[in-house]
């Protein structure tokens, strides 16, 4: 299996740090044979990488899929965590240099011994945990490969691509969308960690990229840090929807911005095309990837009768998850697959009659009040427009005489001097009855996820 493209030899991965050449990449993938023989590491010993945006643990999860080894890949400031039992070896990684000696070090954990299921490599991913405990999927390196080409293809990616990365390597956007289709193509990749507005312009103008991959609050940081033009070829941007506004005022000042739809468990599952229409990629985020079937079950969902064309968003891949388990690598049955295959996503949407799919939001994300349903993405929007709102999420919470309570959470500007009070009152102007939230708290900031989604489990904490 060949995840690297041999074409473009000049070209370069960097983390701003530490830089080598698609040409430079076999002698080190031969420094790591070397360093595996000597520490006793086999393909079938499965190992946690402990993972972050830098050079050398790209290098490494590189080299895991290159040759073959059943691997987890971790966030590094996970790497306290006991690996799961099939984890015999951990690799930790120090950015320092491209010798192996100095940037890899191996911890044996006895202790975790039991062999990764079959033969067939695979690549071990955690949720992040947004709907419940984490768990483990699995996937194997053929269908990740898959996976890979699906997006090169939609993404139109090519070797003369320079791409910039502020999102996590270790989480399966950055990863299956971003980074291995830019090898894939021998795309020239800059690896951003622990991205803000400031070391984002530091990067963009060392390495001067013309594709990024954001998530929507990224965006929005980018369009309050820059006021001036700088056209990228292109911007995916995944996780949560988009605010109102920030697509057409992102696409002003920054070109091309296409929307991407996807899981842990099935990879990308739509995204547009940067040849559609702005208007079209606006609307949406796509068409299936041609590996992708997709359906729309009301009945799998809380859907009142004002959504009549919605429902849970269900799809079957050639490209998906084999299997999934909870955090010590035992199977566990999954709901969400129905006797036919089917995926339920628990994702809330529609098909358009041009095939698109519109996601709406989080089924979770979702209630009903006074018998109809209302939506946290569109009480948020209300909020959003709200003179002072920087930000705003709602989750529900305990009961109300309408029915589940309904809690917003607010960040507001310095210059606003919004009460919980106000905003609430507020809301009687933009929203129905039913969906005026019952509680509304302001907060210093939303608390969030390492893939950029809003932790709305820590916000039920919070009175």
């Amino acid at each position: 299996m060949i995840f690297i493209c041999q074409s473009a030899p000049d070209h370069v991965l960097t983390d701003g740090h530490l830089t080598c050449r698609y040409q430079d990449i076999p002698g080190i993938f031969t420094q790591l044979l070397d360093f595996f023989a000597e520490k006793g590491i086999g393909r079938q010993d499965g190992v946690v990488l402990d993972c972050e945006n830098s050079l050398p643990s790209a290098l490494v999860l590189l080299f895991l899929l290159e040759h073959g080894y059943h691997f987890l890949l971790s966030k590094a400031e996970n790497s306290h965590q006991i690996p799961p039992q099939f984890c015999r070896y951990q690799l930790q990684i120090q950015a320092s240099s491209l010798d192996v000696h100095e940037f890899l070090s191996v911890i044996e954990h006895t202790a975790h011994t039991l062999a990764p299921v079959g033969d067939e490599p695979k690549l071990y991913m955690r949720t992040s945990g947004s709907t419940g405990e984490p768990k483990i999927i699995v996937h194997t390196h053929a269908r990740m490969h898959g996976n890979i080409s699906m997006c090169v293809q939609r993404l139109g990616l090519t070797a003369e691509t320079r791409m910039t990365l502020p999102v996590p390597i270790s989480h399966l956007f950055g990863l299956g969308a971003g980074f291995l289709p830019a090898v894939a193509v021998g795309a020239s990749v800059d690896l951003q960690k622990g991205a803000n507005i400031i070391s984002y312009l530091q990067h963009e103008k060392a390495f001067n990229p013309n594709t990024a991959l954001m998530t929507p609050i990224f965006c929005e940081t980018l369009l309050k840090g820059r006021k001036t033009a700088r056209p990228y070829q292109l911007t995916v941007v995944a996780g949560d929807r988009l605010r109102e506004g920030v697509f057409e005022n992102y696409e002003a000042l920054f070109g091309c911005l296409v929307q991407l739809y996807g899981s842990t468990e099935m990879g990308a599952i739509a995204a547009g095309n940067p040849l559609d229409s702005s208007e079209l990629r606006s609307q949406a985020v796509g068409l299936p990837m041609s590996d992708v079937h997709i359906k729309v079950d009301k009945s799998t969902a809380e859907i009142g009768d004002n959504r009549q064309d919605s429902g849970e968003i269900w799809t079957k891949r050639l490209y998906s998850f084999v299997d999934c388990w909870d955090g010590q690598a035992r199977p566990l049955g999954l709901e969400q697959i129905n006797a036919e295959g089917w995926f339920g996503t628990r994702d809330l949407g529609r098909i358009l009659p041009n095939g698109y799919i519109e996601v709406l939001g989080r089924c979770d994300h979702s209630i009903k009040r006074d018998g109809l349903l209302v939506m946290f993405s569109e009480v948020e929007a209300a909020l959003l427009s709200i003179d002072g709102v920087e930000s705003a999420a709602v989750v529900a919470r305990g009961e109300s005489l309408r029915g589940k309570g309904l809690w917003a959470y607010c960040v507001v500007n310095d210059e606003g001097r919004a009460t919980s009070s106000a905003l609430r009152s507020c809301c009687f102007e933009r929203l129905p009855k039913r969906a005026i939230p019952d509680q509304v708290i302001i907060v210093d900031a939303l608390p969030l996820l390492p893939n950029g989604k809003i932790d709305r489990q820590s916000l039920l904490t919070i009175a």
